[in-house]
């Protein structure tokens, strides 16, 4: 059962100096369009096979949907409107850029069910957004908050610490700003350098500075420090919300929910139940010729039970109940005894290329990696750990040897034991990617 919903829309108006993400400048209207058309045939065609009846929470994001303008954003968020009954969402959350947002857009996103903003504001320093090759300046924010706030006050902001030239007196006054702001969640990003973008050349040719990792720690224990003091609850690793107004749709990637991703550049994770009518659908193309034959359907038999509606061949292990070799010709596991799979995680192919989904006609060309119940499992456990509840001690025992590693993470000061819980100490917050890997190693344990 699907229970959340992501549409990505790949355009901005230039790419910021940080960004690896699946976007592309563009100011090509026909080209927009196009891909426009593409994601509403997506939309159709899923909620045709009725597999978009209990979504819960919907998210535009990318990218930058409001620069599509007007005419396209309002064309997609009304196929939304008809494609899923928004009496069940409870938020339908869009992300907007302040250079690209007015009381206007605002007001027909809102007619049309959106009841959540999300603001890439990054910080309210002028020089240190220019630095990050944003087009807009802080006094941009502060006229985004007010045009959105003509209708609600369901607004996230989000904030970069450790950019270039950016000191903690700037931090700290951009994190009194957006308490000023007076919204009701905010999140906060370390900024992360990431290979062959822009920002990244420039500090290898040493022509700026970035904050090294202990001053981005300082910065973000202050951000803690100065919103939990101003009534915000540090409810996830990098989001702090007012009480009653966490993110609905992050919150449901971190506890396991199906979700479904449309538009280049998602990603979906599925039952394997659902994954198998979601490509019924024909929602994605799979490869399914020559050598990248790689997944054929158990007999219906089999996909009545439990778990395991897909098999991928050549992955088969050695201990298969068939006992035949590693193969990469699908007949040769028999469809009686298929390998299990439990979930299925689908990505869109070329992630970046919006002219090739725009061509597909809403059948874009899909990756699968499907995962096992151990697996999904231990993923479970794995983003469990970024909330501040962390996970109860009785999902760690149904793993086997997860225990241990929970056991070794609390010595080593990462986690502890809350009641009937493991949650995340401070320094595990800080330390995230230690605790996710020794998590995430169980996958590979059998």
């Amino acid at each position: 059962m699907i229970e959340a919903l992501y549409l990505h829309t790949p355009f901005c108006v230039s790419r910021c100096a940080y960004c690896d993400f699946a976007t592309n400048a563009c100011a090509d209207e026909q080209r927009m369009d196009a891909y426009v058309e593409a994601l509403c045939l997506q939309l159709r065609r899923a909620a045709k096979a009725g597999l978009l009846g209990q979504v819960k929470t919907i998210y535009i994001g990318g990218g930058t949907p409001t620069h599509l303008g007007s005419r396209r954003l309002n064309t997609l968020v009304y196929t939304l409107s008809l494609s899923v009954n928004l009496e069940n969402v409870v938020e339908f959350t869009c992300e907007v850029n302040p250079e690209s947002i007015d009381e206007r857009m605002v007001a027909d996103l809102f007619s049309l069910g959106v009841n959540r903003f999300s603001i890439g504001a990054q910080s309210f320093d002028d020089a240190v957004l220019a630095a990050y090759g944003r087009i807009h300046d802080a006094a941009a924010i502060d006229a985004a908050l007010a045009a959105v706030r003509t209708r609600t006050n369901n607004i996230s902001l989000d904030l970069i610490c450790g950019g270039p030239g950016q000191s903690m007196e700037s931090w700290t006054q951009d994190l009194r700003h957006a308490i000023d702001a007076d919204v009701p969640h905010i999140s906060i990003y370390p900024l992360t350098l990431e290979d062959g973008t822009p920002l990244t050349r420039r500090v290898e040719a040493g022509e700026c500075e970035v904050a090294d990792e202990d001053t981005q720690t300082d910065m973000m224990l202050e951000a803690e420090h100065m919103l939990t003091a101003a009534g915000f609850e540090r409810y996830e690793v990098a989001s702090y919300a007012k009480p009653g107004s966490p993110s609905h749709h992050n919150t449901a990637y971190w506890t396991g929910a199906e979700y479904l991703g449309l538009g280049a550049g998602a990603s979906s994770m599925l039952s394997a139940e659902t994954a198998e009518r979601v490509i019924d659908a024909g929602l994605f193309d799979m490869p399914d010729d020559g050598d990248d034959r790689w997944m054929h359907k158990a007999s219906s038999a089999r996909a009545e039970s439990a778990s395991g509606a897909f098999v991928r061949a050549q992955d088969c292990p050695s201990d298969c109940a068939i006992g035949h070799p590693i193969t990469d010709d699908p007949s040769a596991c028999a469809p009686t005894q298929p390998c299990d799979a439990d979930f299925a995680r689908i990505r869109i192919a070329a992630s970046s290329d919006d002219i090739a989904f725009a061509e597909s006609l809403g059948c874009p060309r899909a990756e699968i990696e499907l995962l096992s119940a151990r697996e999904s499992a231990v993923e479970d456990l794995m983003l469990g750990m970024r909330r501040s509840i962390g996970v109860a001690r009785e999902r760690v025992l149904a793993v086997e040897g997860a225990l241990a590693v929970f056991e070794r993470l609390e010595a080593l000061g990462l986690v502890r034991e809350r009641g009937a819980r493991f949650v995340p100490t401070q320094r595990g917050w800080l330390l995230g990617n230690e605790v996710y890997g020794a998590i995430w190693s169980l996958a590979g344990d059998r």
